[in-house]
């Protein structure tokens, strides 16, 4: 077999990285390893490597880089130093302590729905994760543009019950361990107060525009309950991330940020994309310490449409909870005292407000098609910034958002309390 040719203008900060992860290897193939407006807090790469053996077959790995901002002006509105050091405590502690603890209790069926990590760097301006390429394993994005179907929601669901759990253990039994994480793992990104003031200002937008797209004289109470959430919205906003002391005992380490497009799906047929049997889950920037009923909301409100919940909201709920049960169970924990059913549907409730932000904020931009999608990187202005992220996309976002009222309330969800 030919030696294949190593690329050649390879950008300086990959080659380092890359070569310090892989000595030996060279580097064949860097490439664009995202579409426009997957990560706008990361520049990810493809990159592919091969190490030359002896009898002249060639050991192929294929890497994902993920490299921080550098712009100025990016790195003063968005807390990037900050959400890369999450990222990459959360895997060197937290995803590789949920391994052992997993090894510990010889499980073999457990979770581990995240990309192997090979190298970080946390060094300021080159904040970079090396890790694998998922894809190459056979795992795929779905469309983000769409509300996910059921078989894909209850894949994810069942997974995040059992990544919950984990944090249920280790509270239980390594809570020395599990406390400094509470401690380390604030939330960092929706309070950073620059960016806070910025995104108050853009939520505000996008929920008057939603107010006026009702039809006149109809959803009388969507459109006063939407009214009344504007104008309390920066307490909301303060207040979502604030754990009072009855809370902290059933908080967990969050995801945080799960978008569709941070997940990633295989399938055991792998031309048929209708029932998943494995998932990925990316970008851990966001996660913190908080309530499940974070990350529960964040996917439900964010990923799926009315007619999904209309058919699956409480089973999805259901679903969640006994996968969280069942697995905490094999790791040898009680999952009643751990997180009562009552309490998780209290704070489904209770943090209704997040949900509900976060629907109105990110299908904004997870609605947009690729070429409409701003980029965050081009400006150095707050209020070009704003604009950018209060152009309502054409593809349905105000009925969509409508409809996350109409369910809410329906629910019984008090998003316009002040919260906690």
């Amino acid at each position: 077999m030919p030696t294949p040719a190593p690329a050649t203008n390879i950008d300086k900060r990959v080659q380092v990285l890359v070569e310090e992860a892989f000595p030996n290897h060279e580097i064949l193939e860097v490439s664009n390893g995202s579409e426009n407006g997957n990560n706008f807090l990361g520049l990810i790469s493809e990159v592919t490597v091969s190490k030359k053996k002896e009898d002249h077959q060639h050991d192929t790995s294929y890497i994902i880089l993920k490299t921080a901002p550098q712009e100025e002006y990016n790195r003063k509105v968005f807390p990037i130093r900050d959400i890369y050091q999450r990222e990459i405590f959360t895997y060197n502690d937290i995803l590789s302590e949920f391994l052992k603890i997993q090894v510990e209790k010889k499980l073999t069926a457990g979770f581990q729905t995240f990309p192997k990590i090979y190298l970080t760097s946390s060094d300021n301006l080159q904040e970079a994760l090396l890790m694998e390429n998922m894809k190459k394993k056979g795992f795929k994005h779905i469309n983000h543009r769409v509300g996910i179907d059921y078989p894909h929601a209850l894949l994810v669901m069942k997974e995040l019950g059992k990544f919950h759990a984990l944090s249920y253990a280790m509270r239980d039994q390594k809570p020395k361990i599990f406390n400094e994480w509470a401690d380390d793992c604030a939330e960092c990104f929706f309070s950073n107060n620059y960016w806070s003031d910025l995104a108050i200002k853009a939520i505000s937008k996008l929920t008057k525009d939603v107010i006026n797209s009702f039809p006149p004289n109809e959803h009388e109470e969507e459109r006063k309950a939407l009214e009344k959430f504007v104008n309390i919205l920066p307490t909301v906003y303060k207040n979502i991330f604030v754990i009072k002391e009855d809370d902290r005992k059933y908080a967990v380490i969050n995801h945080g940020d799960l978008e569709i497009r941070n997940l990633l799906f295989k399938y055991g047929d792998f031309g048929n994309t209708e029932i998943p049997t494995e998932l990925s889950m990316l970008d851990w920037q966001l996660a913190r310490f908080a309530s499940p009923a974070l990350d529960i909301l964040f996917f439900i409100f964010v990923c799926t449409d009315k007619g999904l919940r209309e058919h699956y909201y409480m089973q999805l709920i259901e679903s969640y909870y006994q996968s969280l049960s069942d697995f905490l169970e094999k790791l040898g924990s009680d999952p009643k005292t751990a997180l009562p059913y009552e309490v998780l549907l209290q704070h489904l409730e209770k943090f209704a407000g997040f949900g509900l932000f976060t629907a109105i904020w990110f299908n904004a931009t997870n609605l947009k098609e690729s070429d409409d999608v701003p980029d965050y990187y081009s400006t150095d202005c707050d209020d070009v910034l704003v604009t950018m992220m209060t152009t309502v996309p054409k593809r349905g976002y105000l009925q969509r958002t409508r409809d996350v009222v109409t369910d809410m309330i329906k629910y019984g969800y008090r998003f316009t309390d002040p919260l906690i």
